[in-house]
């Protein structure tokens, strides 16, 4: 099993920094809503609240990993270790703070493994809400990414019937949270629930083998109507996403400037090199995500399911994803089957043509960067289905005990959720998942 545990010591300068700067801009926003609504301040009431897990889970998988997310987690259970403790373990603690019936802020700090394979907390939440009314709130600040049903409790294990979210879904987008506002509405309709929710903003975070990613112009527009023991969710994602990585530019580059080199003798050759460096240019993607979830429970049982659809973005080619989940009760114990699937429409690109350039660098040059292309095009597009059969055990009011065993089949052309690839690893077959998992809060 992985020796690393989170070490809450190591808490960065960066870190801290952004706690710093957190803290005073809540500080500077409920003044001044407070001074421009006329708001009475007494004495904050402060409420602490922890969550966590500690888990272990092993892969038979010898050149590849099993990661929580391959953007932002480098290796784990499979190539790296056989048991890995660093795929679910993770701790976290909260800050509520109620200024007065209105006005209240929140600061949520969560260690888990990152992409740099450190343990660095990071902030989840940080920001002020101000009550506009009994159903009408906004907040200001860092936000949870609401993209999908269970994303406000992603880091809560203890709030989720599965160790991990099926990743064929929940490993769709990496951007986890937003800095900017959102404004909710919950209204009644007859004898339902409705909730609004529209969030604006962005994100700018580094992930695995020296990736940047910036998420621009963010938007995620939901609305989920409850209704007795039935909840129906819509759900849709717009971002500009911008990929800061010295292999896409180079390939960028390349193309473009090939396309150059081609222009003045081989024009159709030189077009399409500039066609398709235009096409797969990554400083600058929109990407949109639709979605639709449902959650029935009826008695002992749990119906869950979702299916989203990703529009192509860049080298980000269309993917669909769904899965159910069904689940029975009986006292403290439930077993329950997850079956998921996600597909990504891989393009077979034809790339620069071949035929008519003269033996020498303008043809090796063009036939490299059709290969590499197409090999970016398929490191890009997971397809693999899934089936996951597990038990949760509500030890106590306040932790739960998870078994987990899952069996993933991967497409012929795909490493599908799969992480930290190797140099033997083949795309296609079948792979084994065992995890345990202790979720807990406090």
């Amino acid at each position: 099993m992985t020796p690393s545990a989170p070490n809450p010591e190591r808490v960065s300068s960066t870190a801290t920094g952004r706690l710093t700067r957190a803290a005073l801009a809540a500080a500077v926003l409920v003044g001044c809503v407070g001074a421009a609504n006329g708001d009475t301040f007494g004495s904050p009431d402060f409420t602490f609240r922890g969550f966590g897990t500690v888990g272990a889970a092993r892969l038979d998988q010898d050149h590849a990993d099993m990661v929580s997310d391959v953007f932002l987690q480098p290796n784990g259970s499979g190539h790296t270790r056989r048991w890995d403790m660093g795929l679910d373990t993770k701790v976290g603690g909260q800050l509520d703070i109620q200024f007065n019936p209105k006005l209240s802020a929140v600061l949520q700090v969560v260690s888990k493994h990152r992409y740099d394979n450190s343990w660095t907390p990071e902030i989840e939440w940080a920001n002020v809400k101000y009550q506009l009314s009994p159903g009408l709130s906004v907040r200001i600040g860092r936000t949870i990414a609401p993209m999908f049903m269970m994303s406000d409790t992603a880091n809560v294990g203890y709030a989720n019937p599965w160790i991990r979210g099926p990743r064929e879904i929940y490993g769709m987008v990496p951007i986890t949270h937003l800095d900017g506002v959102d404004l909710a509405w919950n209204t009644n309709v007859g004898p339902a629930v409705n909730s609004f929710q529209v969030s604006y903003g962005g994100n700018k975070f580094k992930a695995v083998d020296d990736l940047g990613i910036t998420g621009k112009h963010a938007w995620i527009i939901s609305d989920a109507i409850e209704y007795e023991t039935l909840t129906v969710r819509l759900s849709y994602l717009y971002v500009d996403l911008k990929f800061d990585s010295s292999d896409l530019d180079s390939l960028v580059n390349g193309l473009s400037g090939l396309g150059d080199a081609l222009t003045p003798g081989f024009p159709v050759a030189g077009s399409r090199a500039h066609a398709l460096a235009n096409q797969y240019d990554v400083r600058d993607t929109p990407l949109e995500i639709f979605s639709v979830a449902t959650r029935f429970t009826p008695g002992n049982w749990l119906f869950m399911g979702e299916w989203a659809h990703l529009t192509d973005a860049g080298v980000l080619p269309k993917t669909d994803g769904w899965y159910i989940t069904g689940g029975y009760h009986v006292r403290k114990i439930m077993p329950y089957i997850s079956v998921a699937e996600v597909n990504a429409k891989t393009p077979s690109e034809s790339g620069i043509p071949l035929a008519g350039l003269p033996p020498g660098p303008l043809l090796g040059g063009a036939s490299a960067l059709n290969t590499g292309l197409n090999m970016a095009l398929a490191a890009g597009a997971p397809s693999q289905k899934s089936i996951a059969l597990g038990v949760r055990w509500d030890l106590l009011d306040t932790a739960a005990l998870k078994f987990e065993y899952q069996h993933i089949r991967l497409d012929d052309a795909s490493a599908g959720r799969f992480g930290n690839l190797q140099p033997g690893f083949r795309p296609g077959g079948n792979a084994d998942l065992f995890s345990i998992a202790l979720d807990f809060v406090f």
